[in-house]
């Protein structure tokens, strides 16, 4: 009642202005009302055929109440059946436990850092970074103000001299701890008013990942024992595991919030990208790591042995890889012996100046596989033991070429072949056989032919010496390996004859080696041929256990991986190998690798999708990412593409 109304307009034209409004509210409201009963008047297929012709640029003014309504029917229509970036990532099903999650067959746990030493040296996360286990790793980093840090650093100071004094009136001994945090803040508070140092804030989460929750428990406490032998101590985010699983996801949203101060040197060593190098003062450059750009430089003789597996699918470089290895060895003085099965050394040979030895029955070179070696100069060698070494081979050899041999048929083909041997005069007693002809193939069928219960066994050696194998190993060795290059061909040997020309080549490549102690690398190229009969395979494995004794390193070659691990020996002859080299790799050897090599779901992938001369190089326990290269000249050399072939042979011709 006593408040003052505002005095009454007495300008005409402000009672005018407002009907006008009115009436223009009207007029509005009538159009509207037209409009919509034109709209509800208007039959469906004028609606559909302004629909379908609408354009949003031009025909704005036609767009309706109704035909807007239409509009965003249609979209949510299509949308629904269109697939997102969410639709494509979300696992099929998720399942959260106080402890760990599990999703997609997959058990998680997450971890994260609630406190760290005085002291971290740099690198300190790659231990855990090179680990043989799939993880999710996110730091988080907080900037923070720096004159805010100083005067709380300030503060803190203030408090620990007031402490200290304290204690000091009373007659305390020293508290080192406070001395130490003293010292440690005054520090900081200087180095922060320079300038020199920033404050941050951080937090530092991983998420393991594994099949079973054994193997969950087991990567949980290693990734922590890791750690805390650094005195970094880590808690696993129980009752938060789904907060501490979306920290660790790609999308920068810190859910579990456990943050650590720390200033400008202990953050950066907390630096996350860091990888294994392979990178020694001495050896071959076998190419580049893939993680870092860094040279791959490694001497295979400086490990436990010198052998080395290559497995690779058909194209995939494995045997440019080894003709490098094999270039570059060269120039180190190693001497080098290749098995090749498809002439693929010849012309590195050629440009080496090696020796290409040609063997099959058109050929002239011949190897006697009843030659005994040399005994080794300052060995321990006892007389009669280099013969009943070679008897035995030479049984294994017969396995071979006269097929499985009962108890009763070897037992007389070891006294058969002995008989053969001191027929020459050579018996366990001799020492020195060096000078002394060596019996051949016929001579043992003779033997055969005059032994009770042997002549079964004569006839069936027959085809080897007087049948359609004739001569190929029956005759006495024409051939040296006094060269820095020897290779054995064996293309144009038959298919039912190269196990049994291989496993005398290794015989005889074996014989020459223990006679002198030199750097030597023996090349076994498709090597499943050789793993598939049981003698053959057998020696192999003997001779990668103790080629190391003879200076020596033997490289597997094969890419039939199913066949050759598949065999009881291809697994030991890769477990008595320092190195193994795997390049692109088809999708079934896959499975059989990662259970050999252990290798993660990223490691395969990276064999699936690797280019040629691609892949992973394991030496001892460290393995990277290779990418294997080679200069101008090295690859005119060693190049095997038809089209580089044909290219320099009508070069040579100009």
């Amino acid at each position: 009642m006593g408040q003052n109304l505002p005095p009454i307009p007495k300008d005409k034209s402000f009672f005018q202005k407002m009907r006008e409004d009115w009436f223009g509210f009207a007029k509005k409201a009538e159009n509207d009302a037209e409009k919509a009963e034109k709209e509800a008047q208007m039959s469906q297929d004028e609606m559909d055929a302004l629909f379908e012709n609408f354009d949003p640029k031009t025909d704005k003014k036609k767009l309706t109440t109704k035909l807007r309504k239409r509009i965003i029917e249609a979209e949510k229509l299509y949308n629904a059946g269109t697939a997102s970036v969410k639709d494509l990532i979300a696992p099929a099903s998720v399942e959260v436990t106080p402890y760990q999650m599990r999703m997609d067959g997959q058990y998680i746990r997450s971890l994260f850092v609630f406190s760290y030493p005085r002291y971290l040296e740099a690198n300190w996360l790659s231990q855990i970074i090179n680990y043989d286990v799939s993880f999710d790793l996110s730091l988080f980093i907080y900037p923070q103000d720096s004159g805010r840090m100083m005067k709380i650093l300030r503060r803190k100071v203030a408090q620990m001299l007031s402490t200290k004094r304290m204690k000091m009136k009373k007659g305390s001994v020293s508290d080192p701890e406070i001395d130490t945090a003293l010292e440690d803040a005054e520090q900081l508070r200087v180095d922060l008013q320079r300038g020199t140092e920033k404050f941050f804030q951080t937090g530092l989460y991983v998420t393991l990942y594994a099949e079973t929750e054994e193997k969950l428990n087991s990567a949980v406490k290693q990734i922590q024992t890791v750690l805390g032998g650094q005195l970094v101590m880590t808690r696993t985010s129980d009752f938060r595991v789904e907060r501490g699983f979306e920290s660790t996801l790609p999308q920068c949203t810190d859910m579990v919030g456990v943050l650590t101060n720390m200033n400008t040197g202990p953050l950066s060593t907390c630096f996350p990208f860091v990888s294994s190098s392979l990178t020694s003062n001495q050896g071959i450059l076998y190419g580049l790591n893939r993680h870092n750009n860094s040279l791959i430089i490694f001497d295979r003789f400086e490990l436990e042995n010198a052998n080395q597996v290559v497995f690779a699918k058909s194209g995939a470089g494995k045997s440019y890889a080894v003709k490098l290895d094999i270039l570059r060895s060269m120039l180190l003085g190693s001497e080098v012996i290749v098995l090749d099965p498809e002439n693929e050394y010849e012309a590195l040979c050629t440009e080496v100046g090696g020796s290409y030895i040609n063997v099959s029955l058109n050929s002239r070179q011949r190897i006697n596989p009843f030659d005994l070696p040399p005994p080794l100069k300052d060995a321990d060698t006892q007389s009669g033991d280099l013969l009943r070494e070679n008897v035995v081979n030479l049984t294994g050899l017969m396995h071979l070429m006269l097929g499985q041999l009962t108890p009763l048929e070897e037992g007389i083909m070891d006294k058969a072949i002995l008989m053969a041997y001191a027929q020459k005069g050579i018996t366990p007693y001799v020492a020195d056989t060096s000078e002394m002809e060596m019996p051949t193939m016929s001579d043992l069928q003779v033997v055969l032919q005059q032994m009770e219960g042997g002549n079964h066994l004569a006839l069936r050696l027959e085809r080897y010496t007087s049948g359609t194998f004739a001569g190929l190993f029956d005759q006495q060795t024409n051939v040296d390996l006094d060269n820095h290059m020897v290779v054995f061909s064996i293309r144009d040997l038959e298919d039912s004859l190269r196990p049994m020309a291989m496993y005398i080549l290794l015989n005889f490549i074996w014989a020459k080696v223990r006679s002198s102690l030199r750097r030597r690398v023996l090349v076994v190229d498709e090597a499943w041929n050789i793993v598939q009969h049981e003698q053959s395979a057998r020696f192999l494995h003997n001779l990668s256990k103790r080629a190391r004794k003879y200076y020596l390193g033997i490289t597997t070659i094969t890419q039939d991986v199913e066949d050759f691990l598949q065999s009881r020996w291809g697994k030991p002859i890769i477990t008595n190998s320092s190195i193994q080299l795997l390049l692109r790799q088809s999708p079934t050897a896959l499975d059989y690798l990662q259970k050999v090599f252990h290798l993660t779901e990223g490691e395969k992938y990276l064999l699936l999708n690797s280019g040629v001369g691609q892949g992973l190089f394991f030496a001892g326990n460290q393995h990277v990412a290779i990418q294997v290269i080679a200069s101008p000249s090295e690859d005119k050399i060693i190049t095997t593409k038809p089209q580089d072939v044909v290219q320099q042979r009508n070069d040579e011709q100009l």
